[in-house]
Formats: C-alpha cells, structure tokens, sequence
C-alpha cells in the first residue's frame, strides 16, 4: 500500500483530474484526456499566481501538444474521450481536494472559464507567445518549472 507523502505541497494530479471530471459529470459533458491535462494544468498555473502555492506536486512536461502530466498520460495513453465513468485511481492516504476552499474555488474557476473550450483550443491557449510551454518546449529537459508558471500566470492576472 502506497502512502502519500505528507511533505510534498498540492495534491496529486489524478486528484485534481477527477475533481474536473466530477465537474463535467454534474453537467452531464464528456471531456477527452486532452481537455483534462489543459484544465489540470491551467488550475495549478492559477493556483500558484494566486495561492503562492502549487496545486499538484507533478511534474509537468512541455510535450508537443501542450503541458502534459506524465502520470496522467500513461494512465490513458492517447487521444480519447473519457466516458462518465471514468475515474482515475488516487492512491490510499491522498488529500482530498474538497477539503482545501481555496484551491477548490480555483479549480471552478478554471471549470467556468476554460471548461467550455475543447482540447485544441486550450492546447493553443498554452501555446500562446510568452507562456511557460513556448519557454520550455524543444529543450532537452522538458520540464516547465513551477516558477516559470507561476510568473505567467501571476502576469496574466495583473492585466486582467
């Protein structure tokens, strides 16, 4: 039995991914894998611009398509859309995010501003000119450090 680790900041990504699944489900929408990892991904750069903190304790990889979550890649492997029973296994002892107001306001934030958009346009809303993946794409790590999301994210809501 796998424990989670109470040092490590934000929760893991399968937590946050079906805390968006749940949300589309409630509305009774699909989402494809695609939207899942823009929409994890999107949250955790809110989240650190306007927490201070980070909302998954992942790694995020700059990959072809967008910011991607490997962990959440292998678990589906490919383009697809996830039906409403879909739901990620989260490790025993996990933090629940339901229990953390803040970062779960976040999150139906994300859901009401971005959750409408498709997989293309949100990998194209990653893609814009400045944002931490056009930083970090093509590198040979391609890893987007926390701190290059956060100053996005934190200058994209001093404009707004």
């Amino acid at each position: 039995m796998t424990i989670a680790d109470p040092t490590r900041t934000g929760y893991a990504a399968e937590v946050v991914a079906n805390a968006f699944l749940d949300l589309a489900r409630a509305e009774g929408r699909t989402l494809t894998q695609m939207q899942v990892h823009k929409l994890v991904y999107i949250a955790h750069g809110w989240t650190l611009a306007l927490l201070g903190r980070p909302l998954i304790y992942n790694t995020v990889h700059a990959w072809r398509h967008g910011p991607v979550v490997r962990k959440l890649w292998d678990y589906w492997r490919g383009e697809r859309t996830l039906g409403p029973d879909d739901v990620l296994p989260v490790a025993p002892g996990e933090p629940d995010l339901g229990a953390d107001p803040e970062a779960l306001e976040v999150v139906r934030s994300v859901w009401r501003n971005y959750g409408q958009m498709d997989g293309e346009d949100l990998a194209r809303l990653t893609h814009l000119q400045g944002s931490p993946w056009t930083q970090t794409y093509g590198l040979p790590n391609d890893l987007i450090p926390n701190e290059v999301t956060r100053e996005y994210y934190t200058s994209l809501a001093r404009s707004a």
